[in-house]
């Protein structure tokens, strides 16, 4: 079986990895943004959320129109005949099968934030229900189905499409072509090879990492959270600054050992077992808890969503508080951030894949599972809360969205073995995301299919680094929770990147039937 973290045929790098631009283009930013909150914490502060607000005010729309338009060209691209193209080439040949490659993707892509927020979100919309619903009575029964359609807007169909299917569908096309599967690829065709391969294709792979290694810094932060939450229900420790910094150091030690060791094939065994784990604990969610009354509000609010999902995913975002900027917005900024390297990443372990399979996969089949892994989680603490009120909201009120999950498990019976298996998953998923971003990150700067395991060391300690100052800075200036500065500083960095995905609304239709009609007119073509 070939190696899933092979992410391509890039060219060896000309000089030594330390002198390249885009790893100084990369690491300069973040370097820089280290060095300004250790001589001045709240200018830091300042920085990220301003920045933030700026951001989201001035580009929301044009996200918000961006992610709708990208998942329709990649529905229309799917079921039309260019769908039949196999990428890679045609006798290229998938190098996993069917479920490990799904499951590669569910715990790669989006899922070690899904597992922050499956538990914490449903709820927070329970208790305030979102402007697209304000007439719905917040902790009610009829504030379910509402809740978790705004969580399968954020999770669903549009958040999987945004990640890995035009960006990832523009780089195997044109790796096929003797590209390299670097950010800067994104570009060609539209720009002189030249500036491609010169200072401005430097830029956008470094820029790509700086956007990338931020969106992997959100959810260490976050599930650092979670953990940290709930070794503090042990005796002689509390929820403490000091205590997620101690779990935010272990866990870094955890996937930059991983990382170093350059065991790739480790990224699919913990895809496997996590996904095994998941389904697990979505059994016993189902068993244990309300399984008919959580399967009946799944269908319900899915049939919602659907019937909801333009006008949700293009409310307006105007106003420096407004709702759709607080979630709709930062959510499309933290996904566009990953987009370039997961895409590339998708490209690397979809060869020999149909068009149409990508498509099916990461834009129809995750989103659903990760939806229903939204209602058997979340559906449950709204169940709990609506039989007990108080059950859910008091520790989600107290210890903020990393109560949730554990808040949840602790009501169901065998707490004793859920809460481990659910702290097992967090403690997975984070390293499944942590060690492929870090590689993935090195591959970029160094341009090589198998970076220096001093730079993959690098960046698994930058995006420590980076996640103890922003929880830092969250502490020390009254956010217990530390989530704001984690989401401002994610959405600030998918700024640069922006133009990348944009273009590949274009770029992918075009490519894909470019390509299509050459292997039509190939002989023996059928």
């Amino acid at each position: 079986m070939s190696d899933p973290t092979n992410l391509g045929d890039g060219p060896v790098s000309a000089g030594p990895w330390w002198r390249r631009p885009p790893l100084w283009i990369g690491a300069g930013p973040l370097l820089a943004f280290l060095v300004l909150a250790a001589v001045d914490l709240t200018l830091a502060q300042q920085f990220t959320s301003s920045g933030k607000a700026i951001v989201s005010g001035s580009l929301g729309g044009l996200w918000q129109w961006m992610v709708l338009l990208l998942f329709v060209i990649a529905v229309v691209m799917a079921i039309s005949p260019v769908g039949r193209l196999r990428l890679g080439g045609v006798d290229a040949k998938p190098s996993l099968k069917f479920f490990d490659w799904c499951a590669v993707l569910i715990c790669t892509l989006l899922a070690g934030g899904g597992v922050f927020w499956s538990a914490a979100e449903p709820l927070f919309h329970f208790r305030t229900p979102a402007p697209y619903f304000s007439a719905v009575k917040g902790s009610t029964a009829a504030a379910v189905d509402p809740s978790l359609a705004v969580s399968f807007l954020h999770w669903g169909f549009l958040a999987w499409a945004l990640v890995a299917t035009t960006v990832t569908i523009t780089l195997s096309i044109q790796e096929q072509r003797g590209e390299p599967l670097r950010p800067r690829t994104l570009l060609v065709g539209l720009l002189p090879h030249r500036w491609v391969e010169g200072p401005l294709g430097d830029l956008a792979d470094g820029l790509s990492v700086v956007a990338a290694i931020a969106g992997t810094v959100g959810p260490l932060g976050f599930l650092s959270l979670q953990l940290s939450n709930a070794a503090g229900m042990l005796p002689g420790l509390s929820d403490s600054a000091g205590l997620q910094s101690l779990v935010v150091v272990l866990l870094t030690a955890v996937f930059a050992t991983s990382t170093v060791s350059g065991i790739q094939r480790g990224i699919k065994w913990l895809s496997e077992v996590n996904v095994w784990l998941t389904l697990g604990l979505a059994a016993a969610l189902l068993l244990l808890g309300p399984g008919v009354w959580l399967i009946q509000h799944f269908a319900s609010s899915f049939t919602l969503y659907v019937s909801n999902l333009v006008p949700m995913a293009l409310a307006p975002n105007r106003g420096p508080d407004n709702w759709v900027n607080a979630w709709t917005v930062f959510y499309w900024g933290w996904f566009l951030g990953y987009a370039p390297l997961m895409g590339l990443f998708t490209a690397g372990v979809s060869r020999g894949r149909t068009l149409r399979e990508l498509v099916l996969a990461v834009a129809i089949l995750c989103p659903i599972v990760t939806n229903l892994w939204f209602t058997l989680l979340g559906g449950t603490g709204m169940q709990l809360e609506l039989s007990n009120p108080g059950a859910i909201s008091g520790p989600l009120a107290a210890s903020g969205e990393a109560g949730a999950l554990l808040a949840i498990l602790g009501q169901l019976p065998l707490p004793w073995l859920l809460i481990p298996v659910g702290l097992i998953l967090v403690v997975l998923f984070m390293a499944t995301s942590a060690d492929s971003m870090s590689y993935a990150a090195a591959m970029v700067v160094s341009a090589q299919r198998k970076p220096p395991a001093l730079l993959r060391l690098f960046w698994a300690l930058m995006i420590g680094s980076l996640t103890l100052v922003l929880l830092r800075i969250g502490t020390s200036l009254g956010d217990s929770t530390s989530i704001n500065a984690l989401q401002a500083f994610i959405v600030i960095s998918a700024v640069p990147v922006t133009p990348l995905v944009l273009i590949t609304l274009w770029t992918a239709p075009r490519l894909a039937w470019k390509e299509w009609q050459q292997r039509q007119q190939a002989p023996g073509s059928s």
